[in-house]
This record gives C-alpha cells, sequence and structure tokens, in this order.
C-alpha cells in the first residue's frame, strides 16, 4: 500500500499545479493531440489533466528505472533545463514507446523550474517502495471519473479473469502473445507468468509479449508493470491507434513481428456515438475488407479490435477477448456472429449472469469468446455462469467439453451450423424447454409498431414547466402535453394508465410536462410570445445543438401522433407498459406502441394485451428479446420490443379478452392503491394466462 499512497500523492500535486494553469495547458495538449484522436482517446478537459498529471510522474519514474541500466544521467542531478534531452536521449537507447514525445509532455513544459526539480527528486524516492499487483491500473482507475472512463470504454480486468483467458490462450513456451489494445499491461503480466510456469525464462518471456495501445499513459502504465517484474529487459509495448497497424505497417512502427500465436485482449467498449464519423467510416473500411463482410457504422469499438486481431493471428491461433455480450444480440453485431463461424472454431462462450457485474458500476453484461483460427471442432461450449469459479475449473470445463450442470453455472454443446446469425445468440444459452413458446403467443410486431419517442436535441429548451410557460407567455396552441422521461412515469403514476389527471398532477409539482410544437414559420408568428421565445433559444445556442442544425427549421421537432401505450426500455424487475389514454406525446427516454388499426379500434383487445405485456409471464417469455446488462438491468430497442414473444387476441375467445381487460382495469387500480394489492392481482393475472395458454 506505500506505493499506492506516494504514487497518488505525487499525482495530485502536480495535477494542483497545472490545474492553476488550466487554460493553458489544455490549450497546448488539444494542439498535441491528433485532432482525429480527440473524441477517440478524450476530451474532457479535467480527464485530460489528470491524465498528462499521471503521465508526467511516470515518465519520470520509467526514465529512474533505466538510469542505472543504460548509463543515463541521475536525475537527482540533472538540471530541469536538461530534463527533455535526457527523455529523448532515454527513448535513443532503449526504443521504449513509453518515453517517445506524445501529449503528456505538455505537463513537463507547464510546470516551473523549482515545481519539477522536487518531482525529479520524488519520482526516483517512489522506486524505493516497491509496489505490488497492478498498483498503477488502480490509481489510473482512482483518479479518472468511473462517466469518464465509461464514455472512452476503459475498464481494466480483474486478475482471475485475466488469469483464466491467458492460460487457456497460451499452450506452450514458443508462444507469441499480443495485447491489441494492453491499457495498464494486465494480460501481458498474466501471460509473463504463464510462459515461466511453461518453462521459459522470465527475459526470454518477455521478449514474446507484445501489447498496442493508442493513449500514451496506458503505454506507459504496462511498460513500468512489467519492468517491475522484470527488470533490465525491454517490454515491447507500442504507442499507435491499432487500425493504423497492420502487417504491412509493423515493422515501420518497431515491431519485428506480425504473426501471433495468442491475441488476449479487453477491447475498448467505446460505443459508435463518441466515435467521429470519418474515423468510423475508416476504420469499418479497413475491417469490412479484411473481412469481406459488411459492417454496421453503429457497432462499438470492440467489435472492430475483435475482427481486426485475426489478421495478427496465425493459423491454428488462438484468441481470447472480454466483451460487453450485446453482440450476440444486437444488429450491429450480425457482423462479429458471421466473422467468427467463417473464419474460426468457436471453443466457447462464456456468459456471466445478469446480475454480476464484471466491471463494478458498468452496466454491460459481459461475455469471454475464445476462439481458434481455423480449425477446431464443429461445436461451440456456451457457458452461463450464476458465479466465478476457479480458473481452473473453467479450463477444465472448456478442455472436456461437456454438457452439464454445476453449482457455479451451466455448460450446453451447441452445432455451429445451426447458429442463425440473424437471430440473437443469447437464447441458445437455455435449455430447448426453456425457450420453447406456446401456440396462443405471437411477436408485438405483428400487432403494433414500436418506436422511440421524439428526439427534440434540447429537452431544456423544447419541454416546460407550467410556470416557465407562464412566465414566457407562450400562447397554448403552441403546446403539446408530453410525458417527458421515464422517470415522470415511474416516480409520479402508480397505475398503469395514464389519464388527465395524472398529468395535471405532474403539472401542479412543477415537472416538465408541455413540448413546444410549432409548425409555422416565423414570418406568420410576427407579434407572438413564443416567437420570443425561439429567438431566446437562438440566442443561448439551441438552433446549433447536433439534431436541431440540421432539421429544415430548427424549433420544429419531428411530427407524430400520441403513440397507445408507453413502453419503459430500461428496467430490473419486469416489462411496464402503461395506456395512453391522456394522448399525450412521449419524448425518447420512454419508447412508444402504436397498435395495429383493427387493435386500436378494440379497447377490450388492448387491454387484454396490456394485462399480458405487464404479467410476470410475459417477462419470462421475452428473455430472447431482452438485452441483459451487468446488474440485472434489461434494455429494449425498439427490433427487439416488436421480437417480445405476445399474447395472440385473435386466438382467444371473447369471454377470455374481457376477463384479461377487466383484469387490467383491476391492476391499475391496485397498483393507484397501493397496499400491496397490485401483486395480489398480478398473480391472478399470470394463473389465468398459464390456463389459457395451457402451461
Amino acid at each position: 500500500m506505500g506505493g499506492l499512497v506516494v504514487l497518488r500523492r505525487l499525482v495530485e500535486g502536480i495535477y494542483k499545479k497545472l490545474d492553476a494553469r488550466r487554460d493553458a495547458v489544455i490549450a497546448a495538449i488539444y494542439d498535441r493531440l491528433p485532432k482525429e484522436a480527440l473524441k477517440v482517446h478524450a476530451v474532457n478537459a479535467d480527464t485530460l489533466l489528470w491524465q498528462v498529471s499521471y503521465g508526467v510522474v511516470l515518465k519520470l519514474v520509467l526514465y529512474s528505472v533505466l538510469e542505472r541500466q543504460l548509463g543515463l544521467p541521475s536525475l537527482v542531478d540533472a538540471s530541469t533545463s536538461e530534463l527533455p534531452g535526457l527523455l529523448r536521449e532515454a527513448y535513443k537507447r532503449s526504443r521504449l514507446h513509453a518515453l517517445k514525445d506524445s501529449w503528456i509532455d505538455c505537463g513537463f513544459e507547464a510546470l516551473k523550474s523549482h515545481e519539477l526539480k522536487s518531482l525529479m527528486r520524488e519520482a526516483v524516492q517512489f522506486m524505493e517502495v516497491r509496489a505490488r499487483g497492478d498498483t498503477l491500473g488502480r490509481i489510473y482507475e482512482e483518479i479518472i471519473p468511473q462517466e469518464e472512463r465509461r464514455r472512452l470504454g476503459e475498464f481494466y480486468t480483474p486478475r482471475p479473469i485475466a488469469e483464466f483467458m491467458v492460460r487457456w490462450a497460451i499452450d506452450s513456451p514458443k508462444d507469441y502473445v499480443l495485447d491489441p489494445g494492453v491499457g495498464s499491461g494486465t494480460f501481458l503480466i498474466e501471460a509473463l507468468y504463464r510462459l515461466e510456469t511453461l518453462g521459459l525464462a522470465r527475459a526470454q518471456a518477455v521478449s514474446q509479449l507484445y501489447g498496442i495501445d493508442i493513449n500514451p499513459l496506458a503505454v506507459l502504465m504496462a511498460t513500468i508493470n512489467i519492468l517491475q517484474r522484470a527488470p533490465g529487459s525491454r517490454p515491447r509495448v507500442f504507442m499507435a491507434d491499432f487500425f493504423d497497424v497492420s502487417p504491412l505497417t509493423a515493422q515501420a512502427l518497431g515491431m519485428d513481428r506480425i504473426e501471433f500465436d495468442a491475441v488476449v485482449c479487453n477491447p475498448p467498449y467505446t460505443r459508435h456515438h463518441e466515435l467521429p464519423r470519418a474515423y468510423k467510416e475508416r476504420i469499418a473500411r479497413l475491417v469490412e475488407s479484411e473481412s469481406g463482410l459488411r459492417v454496421s457504422r453503429l457497432s462499438s469499438l470492440y467489435l472492430y479490435f475483435f475482427i481486426h486481431s485475426f489478421s495478427f493471428l496465425r493459423e491454428g491461433g488462438r484468441a481470447a477477448f472480454i466483451t460487453p455480450s450485446e453482440w450476440m444480440e444486437s444488429r450491429y453485431g450480425k457482423a462479429l456472429r458471421e466473422f467468427l463461424p467463417k473464419k474460426a472454431a468457436i471453443d466457447a462462450i462464456i456468459l456471466f449472469n445478469e446480475d454480476s457485474i464484471v466491471f463494478p458500476g458498468v452496466l454491460t453484461r459481459a461475455c469471454i469468446t475464445l476462439v481458434t483460427k481455423e480449425g477446431g471442432t464443429g461445436k461451440a461450449l456456451l457457458l452461463k455462469l450464476k458465479s466465478w469459479p476457479s480458473a481452473e475449473t473453467l479450463l477444465e470445463v472448456v478442455h472436456e467439453r461437456k454438457e452439464g450442470s454445476y453449482r457455479w453455472g451451466r455448460v450446453r454443446l451447441v452445432d455451429l451450423e445451426i447458429l442463425n446469425t440473424s437471430h440473437s445468440w443469447t437464447p441458445l444459452f437455455e435449455t430447448a424447454s426453456e425457450i420453447s413458446l406456446p401456440s396462443l403467443v405471437t411477436r408485438l410486431g405483428t400487432l403494433a409498431k414500436v418506436s422511440r419517442g421524439i428526439a427534440t436535441g434540447a429537452n431544456e429548451f423544447f419541454t416546460l414547466s407550467e410556470n416557465e410557460v407562464k412566465g414566457h407567455g407562450i400562447e397554448r396552441e403552441y403546446l403539446r402535453p408530453v410525458v417527458a422521461s421515464a422517470r415522470q412515469l415511474t416516480k409520479h403514476l402508480r397505475g398503469y394508465v395514464f389519464r388527465e389527471r395524472d398529468w395535471n398532477y405532474m403539472r401542479a409539482r412543477g415537472e416538465r410536462v408541455y413540448l413546444l410544437w410549432c409548425f409555422k414559420g416565423r414570418e406568420e408568428l410576427q407579434g407572438t410570445n413564443v416567437l420570443k421565445y425561439i429567438e431566446r433559444g437562438e440566442e443561448e445556442g439551441y438552433n446549433n445543438r447536433y439534431l436541431t442544425r440540421h432539421r429544415a427549421v430548427w424549433y420544429q421537432v419531428e411530427r407524430r401522433p400520441p403513440p397507445d401505450a408507453f413502453l419503459v426500455y430500461m428496467f430490473r424487475r419486469g416489462i411496464r407498459v402503461t395506456l395512453n389514454e391522456f394522448r399525450a406525446l412521449a419524448l425518447n427516454t420512454l419508447h412508444c406502441v402504436y397498435f395495429r388499426e383493427d387493435v386500436r379500434e378494440d379497447a377490450v383487445k388492448v387491454k387484454a394485451i396490456l394485462a399480458y405485456l405487464n404479467s410476470d409471464l410475459a417477462f419470462e417469455l421475452a428473455s430472447r428479446s431482452l438485452r441483459i446488462y451487468g446488474g440485472g438491468m434489461y434494455k429494449l430497442e425498439p427490433r427487439d420490443a416488436e421480437s417480445i414473444p405476445t399474447l395472440d387476441p385473435s386466438k382467444l375467445r371473447e369471454t377470455q379478452l374481457e376477463m384479461l381487460a377487466s383484469l387490467f382495469d383491476e391492476l391499475d387500480q391496485a397498483a393507484r392503491e397501493g397496499r400491496g394489492e397490485e401483486l395480489r392481482v398480478k398473480e391472478i393475472i399470470d394463473a389465468e394466462l398459464k390456463r389459457i395458454l395451457n402451461l
């Protein structure tokens, strides 16, 4: 713990000094940071300050490690003016990318002479305190806010998981290993231990490990972590965008190897909307040329990493990736579902339990995918974990390839030939009896269209409370009632029917319940208060938001009718569908359900369907359509919602429909009254549904 405390204190001290000169430092970083990387890597100013502060300390620590090995001048004796030259000389002699010039060096330039001198002395003292484990990665997670790491897709792998993946991927002391998103070096450290266990000398083992990362701070962390365990070695950790590296360009980067026996990676999880359009198009074209498949531009970054890594894997080589499980369910994941059976044998996919949070604070359900490039068996081993067993236990199960149920989970073997790349693979982890559907059930999409609510591009401008409407004097003809957030329904509405009195209740509590609904041109609005409000919005820049500036008339939102029902698309305990009796509009924090005309016109059918959708049985049968995130959070995209197994009213008798409709009314009333009545009515609905469906 001593090393952790000392290092954290150093970083915090540098941050305070740089923060006092924030504007100048940030401007210098932005000038040095590649423009394409501004969004790929980080744009948050505070995050950049912390990263630079940490990087400054680590560069000096790394220099002090190399002093004796390379015969470099001591940091303690050197003047601050000599430091840039010393770092350049250290890079020239060592060829360690961690010492290359980067935007981290803006921190050195911003520090005053006496501050830098003090830091140089303290960096040397730090090396006298031996740190155990991934101290550097732990500090990074402490100083970079979780929300920012989530945006960047940076989540460091717990050691037991890394140990398992590495032990599976490396089966020979001759194996060369690549981690293309190296982070703090967790996988390379485990690979070092694995190769030693297989009989390799530590120095030789290090020479067989390769890492790549776009972030110079990650390159520093990984390099120092390896050097702490293998003093005198030369870690092969390279600073580059992985998508700029190919077997043709690797040599120019300094890599003396382009083909690997094992690729082990926890790639960045960065979502598509965090990637600049031009960058996204470039990497999509790259992996399309490599795979021969069409790749959705809605793909998260990890999918590109997975496919591109195969360019570096030898025939018969192994790849172990830990990623979100979304690729097995989402539309964008179809490319990976097509790619893997074509290019590899899928040895195993290990799906974590929906309640398991592999990465604390991250609502992402994880899976580990183990594949061999070509060759292997024609069956995939699917493991669904309830809890994490030991690495030894998992390895034994994967190698023996035996189906069965265990205290920690369940194992199935699935023939690769039956994998339908157009469908979700998640249901394959269940038994056949668990995923069969009753004959009286259809898909919701045959009865209704589900779409996202209205995206305004600036909710704080387009939605207003009663007091705001009165304060601006906006004419009522330019307003429509709206449910502005799922929270409004879950917090203020106890029942399952949204009525005018519910809207009035939210209005009286100061909620934003009005939507600006103006479709006239400026010339028609002359002399109105709504025009004054629009002009005020322009003064505040709302017309220059991403969505608003792409509209023909920026203040005219998407025009659509009120939905028949609201669907809460992120939930934990069950599907929630609310009848929109008041005919209010909804924003995109909710999904909108528009029933087919013949269904909409029959109130009994609508209520019977809603009784079913809000039941525990519907939630159970919908498992194949639900995207499951860590912590047991479920998410439905519109197309997923349309795939929900739903009671088919055309196959039910009139008496059955009337009974279910009556129970829906009871459910709404019971929920409003509270006192546990809602649960009782739900139990009755479930019992009736099971009787109708012969379950």
